[in-house]
């Protein structure tokens, strides 16, 4: 199918200049590098550097257009329109969606927003619509599946030409369904303001980014904004079990409230998985699923709730979840044969770090060691807050470095010490193998360790440079010098 470069304007309400509109367009990049002959150059001011500074790179190049947010010195050329609204990043969703022909058009697709839950529920989400015959991509922070292949993911969401790019991908491997991680960036800088979904799911709001989001309030507007983007009979699913969660028109909720859409009851948890009961539309279901902690009870709730508005039966969703085996890095066990629980989980904000210590606190027959830090670069107010939290439910905490990137480790330690008032049971080890290392060699049957902060991640950032470095791989190494003898 030929695309030419009025067939990506006009949905976008831009006009090419005349003597370019019938041109064929091949590709389109935001990345100068990539662009040649049939390409298609959107140049967008970014945080750290202006496309704009290579424009001129990219019609060298051999770019046969480029769409600019502003008139260019000493660049006149009629491969050249300036986008009058100024607001390249918008036009970028637009053309994207247009050349890679409405994607979410041929496909089921969900989006999941939230401070926390996100990786959990959409990958609980997937596994069900899976068991269930529903061939399902994902977009997320542990990875993209687009007809089942894998694509390593650097970012949530990726950039709205990424995320129409991998739709495309899906809907033409014959996936028919998309479930995607969407975060506040993600709605903020329009990576997906051109997709529509037939679902939206909102977990639940906390503090976080307020780096990048002035305060709580425009945070939170920021996520509802997914659910404008629902197709005409979308479902918004809301989740009402922690505070401040919004009041959507016509949302399906869930929770413990009374008045839930899908009410749940009767929690247990412990450490090899949980269990509860779902009330819904004058059905109770008990279901059960392998992972612990009361997080996960609602996450799986609110993928069960999505699913079964989806199609799927209330017991078929259900039974599919309860062999759901779990999402890298969220409250992973890390198991060699010890008498006592080592998990790591991707907790980084206060909320999560709470729950996880709480859930641990709560698996704990003896004590709960807990090693945590926080990141560099990213929003220092939570830090106090963060330091109080661990102090508060852990018996012992060790603080440490997460990553620091080109932040002072030791400053980032002293901002979270600043919020602990008692330091008995608070140890500092700035070496995170070195408090990794020391948790296990405390932990006693009975114990609970949680290693929170970096989950899946299998690196560390320190200035600016990028090391390899595992939290189960660190804990597997220490529970082996520990007499446990784990395959490593």
């Amino acid at each position: 199918m030929r695309i030419t470069l009025e067939d990506l304007f006009v949905p976008a309400g831009l006009k090419p200049p005349s003597c370019n509109a019938s041109v064929e367009i091949t590709d389109i990049t935001d990345d100068s590098r990539r662009a040649g002959p049939g390409s298609l150059f959107v140049a967008v001011k970014g945080f750290t550097t202006d496309g704009h500074l290579f424009i001129e790179k990219a019609l060298k190049a051999g770019a046969s257009a480029v769409l600019s947010e502003r008139e260019v010195p000493g660049i006149s050329t009629d491969r050249l329109t300036v986008n009058p609204s100024g607001d390249n990043r918008s036009a970028l969703a637009e053309v994207s969606a247009a050349f890679y022909r409405y994607p979410w058009m041929d496909m089921k697709t969900v989006g999941i927003t939230g401070t926390n839950g996100k990786t959990s529920t959409a990958h609980m989400l997937r596994w069900i619509l899976e068991k269930n015959g529903i061939q399902t991509g994902i977009m997320g922070t542990v990875g993209h599946i687009a007809g089942g292949t894998e694509i390593e993911a650097s970012v949530t969401t990726p950039g709205s030409l990424q995320v129409a790019g991998y739709m495309r991908k899906m809907a033409d491997a014959g996936d028919k369904a998309c479930v995607m991680e969407v975060s506040s960036h993600a709605l903020a800088l329009h990576r997906v303001s051109s997709v529509r979904f037939d679902g939206t799911l909102f977990t639940n709001i906390s503090q976080d980014h307020l780096d990048f989001h002035k305060d709580m309030d425009e945070y939170l507007k920021t996520k509802i904004k997914l659910f404008s983007l629902m197709k005409k009979n979308g479902t918004a699913v809301v989740g009402t079990y922690s505070p401040d969660w919004p009041a959507i028109p016509d949302a399906v909720t869930f929770g413990e409230n009374d008045d839930d859409s899908y009410r749940i009851s009767d929690i247990h948890v412990a450490p090899d998985g949980s269990s509860f009961t779902v009330h819904c539309s004058g059905m109770d279901k008990k279901v059960k699923i392998s992972a612990p902690g009361r997080f996960n009870v609602y996450n799986a709730t609110g993928a069960l709730a999505t699913a079964v508005e989806m199609g799927i039966p209330l017991s078929s969703a259900a039974g599919a979840v309860a062999s759901f085996p779990g999402v890298p890095g969220r409250m992973e066990s890390v198991s060699c044969g010890q008498k006592f629980l080592v998990a790591v989980d991707y907790a980084h904000t206060p909320d999560a770090l709470e729950r996880v210590l709480s859930q641990g606190k709560h698996l704990a027959e003896g004590r709960l060691l807990a090693v945590f830090g926080c990141g560099g670069d990213r929003d220092s107010r939570k830090r106090p807050i963060m330091g109080e939290i661990a102090s508060r439910i852990a018996d012992v905490a060790l603080v440490t470095s997460d990553n620091p990137r080109t932040e002072d480790p030791k400053e980032i330690i002293n901002d979270i010490l600043a919020g602990i008032a008692e330091r008995e049971n608070v140890l500092v080890r700035p070496d995170r193998a070195e408090a990794i290392a020391l948790a296990v060699e405390m932990a006693q049957p009975g114990d609970v360790v949680i290693i929170a902060g970096k989950g899946h991640e299998d690196y560390q950032i320190l200035g600016l440079k990028k090391i390899h470095f595992d939290d189960r791989e660190q804990a597997r190494a220490a529970l082996d010098r520990k007499g446990f003898k784990c395959v490593l």
